[in-house]
């Protein structure tokens, strides 16, 4: 009797063998894998959310500045700015049979495109330019190019914490640190209907280290 309870005494407390052990390691591991591969994308499709929300506020920004030029000025005839105006047969952004000025996808130059207004005034008018946004020692910074300078210029407002007005820099040499997104915009004439233009504004983040490349796109129609 006394042997049977040894030998059942010894059966409980028998411990794991290797291969148990071993099997219950590697479910460990691909538990632990699969929950930093989770944690990863989580923190990186978080980080895309905010670059997708700036971008999205840097479009809006821009057509509330294009919405803000008047359709109509001066005294009679009503000319319309230039900010705003579609040279007649201008086809710059290359859609089949609209009249446009702008491009989204051709990278321009430097300096403005000159517009030649109803009245035969000249205004130098611009469809691109680029904006830094970054954070240092509390100190938060907007680099902006100059579309209008014949050379890159960059002009950079930086905003104190302790209420100071903002100050302004200038430089020739685009800025190492922050977010760069670059802003395109393409004005189309009797868009989608006549008597109204169609202004689509395309700012992409210049990162390429973010993949797929992020951009975003946002339209408005006005007189």
């Amino acid at each position: 009797m006394s042997q049977l309870l040894r030998r059942k005494n010894a059966d409980v407390e028998k411990g794991f063998t290797l291969i148990e052990v071993m099997v219950a390691l590697v479910i460990l591991t691909i538990g632990l894998m699969a929950t930093a591969l989770l944690m990863a994308n989580v923190y990186r499709l978080s980080v895309r959310s905010r670059y997708m929300a700036l971008a999205s506020q840097l479009a809006s920004e821009e057509l509330e500045d294009l919405n803000r030029w008047p359709a109509n000025y001066n005294s009679a005839p009503p000319f319309i700015d230039p900010h705003i105006l579609v040279p007649s047969g201008s086809n710059t952004c290359e859609i089949p049979g609209v009249t446009c000025i702008g491009s989204l996808t051709q990278i321009p130059g430097y300096g403005p495109v000159t517009i030649t207004d109803l009245s035969g005034n000249q205004t130098p008018v611009s469809y691109f330019d680029s904006v830094c946004l970054s954070t240092q020692n509390g100190v938060m910074s907007e680099t902006y190019l100059d579309p209008y300078s014949s050379s890159p210029l960059y002009d950079t407002l930086s905003f104190r914490p302790d209420g100071q007005p903002p100050q302004i820099t200038y430089s020739s040499t685009p800025p190492t640190v922050g977010m760069t997104f670059s802003r395109r915009w393409v004005i189309e004439q009797d868009q989608p209907v006549a008597g109204v233009r169609r202004i689509t504004v395309l700012v992409t983040l210049m990162d390429r280290t973010v993949q797929p490349p992020l951009t975003f796109q946002m339209s408005m129609v006005r007189p």
